[in-house]
């Protein structure tokens, strides 16, 4: 019987239910695709732009980690192709080609698409980062109610530039924000504007809310700022 027994365990084992992760397809086919949408293609700039959160983490942290995925990706595929090239069938060997693929279209994309190369048709008029931003602002910042509330301000109130730091000190329509400073001016008109800055170290992003008719100044915010993007007539979002 101990023979027998013997001669079923690698049976066994080859039948066993479990998740196999270097042979699995998610690995080296969805999540290499993952990674395009989200460092060549600009989806993680973006992201970051929607969140409100700082752009060098990307740079610093989360890029140098999904380059170290996509290398080992590239190398762990040509490994599996070579190893099961006899015994896997033609369509097993077209997808794991497919899968070798995929690290050099990241590649490519990466340097076709960087802004020191070519100025991307994706994000044609700012970074991923703004239009994130700007989508922000868009659907999570209360522009009526800014507006509403600084209608009601008096010219003493917005000559001179005032500063809000810390939620508590904001007033109701401005609590929600979460940029960082509020700071309260004068825009060209003389009419009360918003700027909402926010970020640090070498990066920093913000937005300017204004009435309906403020002007916007686009050849000193193109002298200013790195990119700039209108949100709305009287609002506009830009990073620096």
């Amino acid at each position: 019987m101990k023979p027998e027994e013997n001669a079923e365990t690698p049976q066994a084992r080859e039948t066993r239910p479990g998740w196999n992760w270097r042979q699995s397809h998610t690995v080296f086919l969805v999540l290499p695709v993952l990674c395009i949408v989200l460092v060549p293609l600009g989806g993680l700039p973006y992201l970051f732009g929607r969140l409100r959160w700082p752009l060098p983490t990307v740079v610093c942290m989360l890029y140098p980690a999904l380059a170290t995925f996509i290398i080992y990706c590239f190398f762990a595929s040509v490994v599996r192709l070579i190893i099961t090239w006899r015994r896997c069938t033609w369509a097993k060997r077209i997808l794991i080609i497919t899968e070798i693929c995929l690290p050099i279209v990241f590649l490519v994309l990466f340097i076709m698409l960087s802004p020191l190369m070519v100025e991307s048709q994706l994000w044609p008029d700012a970074g991923p980062f703004t239009y994130g931003l700007r989508d922000s602002v868009r659907t999570k910042v209360n522009i009526p109610a800014i507006r509403g509330w600084l209608r009601t301000l008096d010219e003493e109130d917005h000559k001179e530039h005032r500063s809000y730091r810390g939620p508590n000190k904001l007033p109701e329509p401005l609590r929600s924000l979460s940029f960082g400073v509020v700071s309260l001016s004068e825009d060209r008109n003389g009419n009360p504007q918003i700027r909402i800055s926010g970020g640090g170290g070498f990066h920093h992003w913000g937005a300017t809310i204004g009435l309906e008719d403020m002007e916007i100044p686009e050849s000193d915010l193109e002298t200013q700022y790195e990119c700039w993007l209108l949100v709305e007539p009287g609002v506009y979002v830009y990073e620096w």
